[in-house]
């Protein structure tokens, strides 16, 4: 282990005569852009809901086409950044993230901005008290809700912690924090009165569950002084008045000031295609009549867009100033330390993670890409453009020269296109979507899982450092021994052992429970037994693929080849968006957990049916490419890649070659 670590850290040596733009654009730029990336995205799809208003099923839908774009967009930037250089490609790039970032961080202003200059704040008041929303209004923030429920078992209930123990317990059990509030309803003057021997059943929903919270809180006037908004105490100060009727019409969006579209704007946003587009991604869904908050959705799709171009400009670029700043001699090494300082942001970008969201909220995380962005713009200010470092080590600057004898990208796709070799390995990376899918859940499924089945306050950046941990710890210590193997092999074990990880959390989070265990225990120990094994599963196949890739293309084709490879993450990015909209909507919605607990839900129609579909899917791809493995490759790849054949039907095993 220990002279794995030494070889593979004093192969660094020598970089040691690069030019110092390489110091600069991975210790600096490709760093802090990876800090503010891996958290960005992964806070993204709870920022869309939380904060912009969308269901599961919008939010899975523009997430899918905002990942959709930064695939296009990266799949073509090669000949932008070929025409203008890297360093203008940095800026534009930097010059697009940080306003984006900063507007994304603040539209929580924004639309307090806009309800301040258009609501009637004494006709709102009327429609609040009107509907009781000024006594219900706690119970649509999850974190007053539980704080009311933990008050309720409190000063009402006879609960009996361990030894050692608290009421604050309760927190993270949530089967026995219910069964505490049962005990409490069931001595309640309120809930006899409103519920009677309807209560078990009735309670099962969680509309009517959340009444049932508020009516027991109503009848303590200490609970309900701490959890009911007196308006009219508020009415004497009327910033105070202002501050809670506008927090109130946020959990409410009915009591929201609404707009009509006329003329022009009514007929654009009418027509279908329109229509059809701005309701997936849960804008204006009652047009003509509509909301500021309707605008803001539409305005943060539009930012989307934007952040997708300055995300897709900055990959391609960073490799291609990799490719500037290094020599044949330093280039192999050059990438390692690119990918290992990468990885080494992955963790601590999700290290930073939850304090950032838990202390601050969504918006912080966009606001520190934001400080991100400038780090990583001020740092591009010092690199040199076209720079050129000679095989002796030497470095110059000198401008682009044209090449003559180069092919039009046409001429190559034309000629590509007509290889057998190139149409065998498109049905071989068309075969992978399923279990390319699973690296999609990390920020469009995880997240929302995580804070359904675990709490508001799951550490979902200390869950997501795992596998960047894995994948560094795993570079350095096992390639060289996962090298001695078969590539292609490599890849179908290691796909299939990233697939059946799904299956971990197919099993109930109340396994444990004979245990002693709690629910939400049961559910962490499931979760970090599938990171872990799709952690290792991804190092097994993942970085084999590319050399599977090089290995069996044409001479002078990698490059199109590798663009090819592309295409399982971008059919899977919008694929996965549209289906992760639809299974968390169906089999983990918001308040999942309450329903487990109360019996609502079992497990056929819970989270575990929703892995058992993703779980399905993915190991479709492990399978079909064993069936498929004999159209898939030829005499001469298998060759080319180490003569992988099956030793059961009697061929003999050979060692890969170096490619």
């Amino acid at each position: 282990m220990w002279k794995a670590v030494t070889k593979y850290f004093s192969e660094f040596k020598v970089l040691k005569n690069t030019p110092y733009e390489f110091w600069v654009l991975n210790l600096v730029i490709n760093f802090f852009e990876m800090l503010a990336y891996f958290a960005f995205i992964t806070v993204l799809t709870l920022y869309l809901t939380d904060n912009i208003g969308l269901n599961d099923q919008q939010a899975g839908n523009m997430m899918g086409y905002f990942t959709l774009l930064i695939t296009i967009i990266i799949f073509f930037a090669g000949f932008i950044i070929d025409s203008i250089g890297v360093k203008k490609a940095l800026l534009i790039s930097m010059a697009i993230l940080i306003p984006t970032r900063l507007i994304l961080g603040v539209t929580d202003y924004i639309d307090t901005w806009d309800l301040k200059g258009g609501l009637d704040f004494d006709a709102t008041h009327s429609a609040i008290v009107e509907n009781h929303y000024d006594q219900q209004a706690f119970s649509e923030d999850r974190v007053e809700l539980l704080a009311a429920k933990i008050a309720l078992v409190k000063n009402f209930g006879q609960y009996v912690p361990a030894e050692g123990g608290s009421v604050e317990d309760l927190r993270d059990n949530a089967s026995a924090l219910r069964e505490e509030l049962m005990k409490v309803a069931a001595s309640s003057a309120a809930v006899k009165s409103g519920w009677g021997e309807t209560l078990e059943e009735k309670a099962k929903d969680q509309a009517e569950f959340k009444r049932i919270i508020v009516a027991m809180v109503g009848e303590s006037p200490e609970l309900a002084a701490r959890y009911f908004v007196d308006l009219k105490s508020l009415s004497g100060d009327p910033a105070a008045f202002e501050k809670a009727i506008l927090k109130i019409v946020k959990r409410y969006p009915d009591l929201r000031p609404s707009y009509t579209a006329d003329g022009f704007v009514g007929s654009i946003v009418g027509w279908a295609p329109v229509k059809g587009l701005l309701n997936t991604i849960g804008v204006a869904i009652d047009y003509p009549t509509y909301t500021f908050m309707d605008n803001l959705r539409f305005f943060i799709f539009l930012i989307l867009i934007a952040v997708a171009f300055g995300e897709a400009l900055m990959v391609p670029a960073i490799y291609a100033a990799l490719r500037s700043y290094t020599n044949k001699r330093t280039s192999g090494t050059a990438f390692n330390f690119q990918y290992l300082t990468m990885n080494i942001g992955a963790v601590m970008s999700f290290a930073i993670f939850d304090w950032l969201r838990q202390g601050f909220g969504n918006e912080s995380i966009m606001i520190f890409g934001t400080m991100m962005a400038v780090i990583c713009t001020i740092a591009t200010l010092f690199l040199r453009p076209n720079l050129k470092v000679e095989e002796d080590g030497s470095v110059k600057a000198e401008p682009p020269k044209p090449k003559a004898d180069k092919e039009m990208p046409w001429t190559i796709a034309a000629s590509v296109v007509k290889e057998t070799a190139f149409w065998r390995f498109m049905l071989f990376i068309g075969l992978l979507i399923g279990v390319r899918l699973t690296f999609t859940h990390q920020f469009l499924v995880m997240p929302k899982y995580y804070t359904r089945v675990l709490g508001d306050d799951a550490p979902i950046g200390l869950m997501n450092t795992i596998n960047p941990t894995i994948i560094t710890i795993g570079l350095i210590a096992f390639i060289p021994i996962i090298m001695r193997f078969s590539v292609f092999k490599l890849i179908v074990l290691g796909t299939f052992v990233s697939a059946a990880s799904v299956f971990f959390l197919a099993l109930p989070g109340k396994l444990f429970t004979p245990f002693g265990w709690t629910i939400e225990q049961g559910y962490l120990f499931l979760i970090l037994a599938q990171v872990v094994v799709f952690a290792f599963g991804e190092l097994i196949w993942s970085p084999r693929l590319s050399e599977y890739t090089v290995t069996i293309a044409p001479k002078g084709r990698e490059g199109s080849y590798m663009s090819m490879a592309v295409l399982p993450m971008f059919i899977a990015k919008p694929l996965n968006g549209w289906l992760s909209g639809l299974l968390l909507t169906e089999y983990c919605p918001e308040g999942v957990m309450a329903d487990i607990v109360s019996g609502a839900r079992s497990w056929y129609n819970g989270p575990e049916m929703m892995w058992i579909i993703f779980g399905v899917i993915a190991l479709s791809s492990p399978f079909l490419v064993l069936l498929l493995r004999n159209v898939i490759r030829s005499e001469n790849e298998e060759d080319a890649e180490g003569g992988d054949t099956d030793s059961a039907e009697g061929d003999e095993e050979t060692q890969p070659q170096e490619s």
